[in-house]
């Protein structure tokens, strides 16, 4: 079916070469490198914030980690053993200490889980996804480099609920002497970088810590500084008094390789969607509503008109190399919608918007403006889209990065009607499937399925690995037919890298300084 209205904002279609590095000669002692993110932090405590990963995994360790090429490697821990479906023995790794001296060892992780389970039973912290992934009674200690974790149900992929930051091991000392509010914008940690300074406004300062556990990163100095608006970052970094950017629009790429920096286009595993918010407008919880709002999109055209054909648009619920091929995202539709919503029984009203008993199809949306590819121009063509078929957006609001943080936080309890949202890769099918688990942290739309929670579980206990495929693709065909939110695509990721600085895209899109940062020139 032809599309019923065409995109009319315009963008330069590049032919974009993927790329995962940008080189540079590299040097370890240079000026401070600036890298600029699009909001001030949360918090710097692991423990209360999900929307400043990239920082708190450049200060912070946990005892897994997931390196450049998305495996996951131990860290702090040596090795981990099963030693029966609900008991694992992990080595902790010797000799490492944190910033400040302390010991890394078997207090430290024992201190660090018990901190996490106490607060998540306080209702304390942002901890809904890492303890709704890794379901653990407790850690004990068995000697003073090795613990034992008892999980309160069988788990085959344990280590990959351990790389989450919100697990970061900490100091116990330093944790325990001082408060909450001090340790959030003043941490401790074992990663990459040293704290040293932060004031809004201004940046937040790090240090090269020459005892981690990979030897002191590359760059010795990193100010990180919050600068929300797109044209604002890219202007820095064209002027030369920024290094790194994330989420170069794409018709921007070639005036500002134009400026002198370059442009890294990375393939990503962030898979974006239009979260659906459940319990608020009662069209929602209907699965032909959902399934009405997915074939009134014409994803191809927005993949095509606004990113360039970067994006390919599919039911991104699962990353490769688990999805199933096989599994076809909605076509455009739009009389499939309107059928879909008759049978519904939201009919038109005078002015084209549906209504029921009174009420009408008329439903907020907010969208973020800079922190994905195109995010709030993608937001304005689907209202169009959605009104063509009789849903009113009443209310579009576009909110900065840190507002979104808040209102992501404890499964998306801020979130209205509709959310513009994405989630990383967990390099599992397993793990993938927590954005739409009842407990999980990542499942902000207040999804819950009594079929898909059995599937599930069934499949998250399974440990015969020849199972795992027909269970993940049963799973996936399942969710993408209630249509818990709205499927678009996959899309890479932009990065803003000046010509003294080399830098090493991750797949998952991270920016962990102590890892994608490789040298840097004056």
């Amino acid at each position: 079916m032809k599309p019923t209205r065409a995109i009319r904002i315009p963008i330069l279609i590049l032919g974009l070469a993927f790329s995962a590095v940008a080189s540079a000669p590299a040097f370890a002692e240079s000026k401070p490198v600036i890298f600029l993110s699009d909001a001030e932090p949360v918090s710097l405590d692991p423990m209360f914030s999900q929307s400043d990963a990239n920082v708190i995994l450049s200060i912070h360790e946990t005892l897994f980690r997931l390196d450049n090429d998305g495996k996951i490697v131990p860290a702090v821990a040596e090795s981990i053993k099963m030693l029966d479906p609900l008991d694992w023995e992990i080595k902790i790794r010797p000799n490492l200490v944190f910033h400040n001296g302390e010991p890394i060892n078997a207090d430290a992780v024992v201190f660090t889980f018990d901190r996490a389970k106490k607060l998540f039973a306080a209702g304390q912290g942002d901890l809904t996804f890492a303890l709704g992934a890794l379901k653990y009674d407790h850690m004990e200690k068995v000697d003073d480099l090795t613990v034992r974790l008892v999980m309160t149900e069988p788990d085959p992929i344990i280590t990959s609920h351990m790389v989450n930051p919100e697990l970061s091991i900490l100091p116990p000392k330093y944790y325990s002497e001082n408060s909450p509010e001090k340790v959030a914008f003043a941490p401790v940690g074992a990663g990459g970088y040293k704290f040293v300074s932060y004031k809004p406004g201004e940046g937040l300062i790090l240090k090269a810590f020459d005892r981690y556990r990979l030897g002191k990163p590359p760059v010795d100095e990193v100010i990180v500084k919050a600068v929300p608006e797109i044209a604002t970052r890219i202007s820095e970094l064209k002027a030369g008094t920024a290094d790194l950017m994330v989420g170069v629009p794409a018709d921007l790429k070639a005036d500002l390789e134009s400026s002198g920096a370059n442009v890294v286009v990375a393939p990503s595993y962030r898979r974006l969607f239009i979260a659906i918010k459940q319990g608020r407008h009662p069209a929602l919880a209907d699965v032909r509503v959902r399934q009405a709002m997915n074939y009134a999109v014409n994803c191809e055209e927005i993949a095509t008109a606004l990113l360039g054909g970067m994006a390919k648009c599919s039911i991104d619920l699962i990353n490769t190399p688990y999805q199933d091929p096989n599994l076809k995202p909605y076509n455009f539709d739009p009389d499939r919608a309107k059928q879909l919503l008759d049978q519904a029984g939201w009919a038109p009203g005078p002015d084209g918007i549906r209504t029921k008993d009174g009420e009408r199809l008329s439903l907020n949306f907010d969208t973020t403006g800079g922190s994905y590819l195109m995010d709030k121009e993608i937001a304005q063509v689907l209202v169009d889209y959605w009104k063509a078929v009789g849903i009113e957006i009443k209310d579009l609001r576009v909110i900065d990065s840190s507002v979104n943080a808040q209102m992501r936080a404890k499964q998306g309890a801020g979130y209205r009607d509709l959310m513009n949202s994405s989630s990383g890769p967990d390099y599992t099918c397993q793990g993938d499937l927590l954005l739409v688990q009842k407990d999980s942290g990542s499942n902000r739309m207040s999804w819950v399925d009594d079929k898909f929670e059995t599937m599930f579980k069934a499949f998250n206990q399974e440990f015969d690995q020849s199972k795992w495929e027909k269970m993940c693709n049963e799973a996936q065909a399942y969710v993408a037919e209630q249509a818990p939110v709205i499927w678009l695509f996959t899309e890479p990721t932009l990065y803003g890298v000046s010509k003294r600085l080399t830098y090493q895209a991750r797949p998952d899109g991270r920016v962990y300084l102590n890892l994608v940062l490789k040298g840097a020139t004056d």
